[in-house]
């Protein structure tokens, strides 16, 4: 009888995430479990928790992978009003995607092992979601629909504090609170003339 041979690297984690995405789909995120996903994987757990702390950053993992979801693009429409309406869209568009269940989940799972002070402070300092505001407000600084782009972090970083507080207070993002945050809060504050 042939030995099986070990697999390592890339092919070993490929078949942890299939494993963790046909879990997903066939039982849900409630009753997906480490144990299940290394048995379907033909691994052990400790193999899944040298990689990932937890059920939620593995099925976050088998999302990214095989999950469709769409990569968030910095949106160019011509107005900041447009910009930041176009961007709060992907991120509905996401949610979409996400089961409500599995939403519910993942939120659940990663929220109780972290701090809201930490969650703020992730948000805050995120070089990632700079990356996607930052443009927007130089390109409205640039047309004039704003007075200047260089907000200190914690105004730059405002729109994803937003939508952290409307996804985890709500588990959804309608579009009826995608304007409300971008109307009544986002604007009044970009369109100020901050004295120097």
């Amino acid at each position: 009888m042939a030995k099986k041979k070990r697999r390592r690297g890339a092919e070993l984690v490929d078949a942890i995430l299939k494993a963790a995405w046909e879990q997903l789909q066939a039982k849900g995120y409630q009753n997906v479990t480490v144990e299940g996903i290394a048995a379907a994987a033909a691994t052990t757990k400790t193999v899944l928790y040298r990689r990932w702390p937890d059920k939620a950053h593995l099925i976050i993992a088998a999302l990214s992978k095989f999950g469709n979801l769409p990569d968030y693009q910095v949106p160019d429409t011509g107005s900041l009003r447009g910009d930041l309406l176009h961007l709060f869209g992907q991120m509905a568009s996401l949610l979409d995607r996400l089961q409500e269940e599995t939403l519910r989940g993942l939120l659940a799972d990663r929220l109780q092992h972290l701090e809201f002070g930490e969650i703020f402070s992730h948000l805050s300092s995120g070089e990632q979601l700079k990356g996607l505001i930052q443009p927007l407000l130089d390109r409205a600084a640039a047309r004039g629909e704003i007075t200047h782009a260089d907000w200190p972090d914690r105004v730059v970083t405002l729109p994803g504090i937003l939508l952290l507080n409307e996804i985890l207070g709500r588990q959804t993002l309608t579009l009826d609170a995608q304007t409300e945050m971008v109307d009544e809060i986002l604007m009044p504050i970009f369109m100020a003339d901050r004295s120097r």
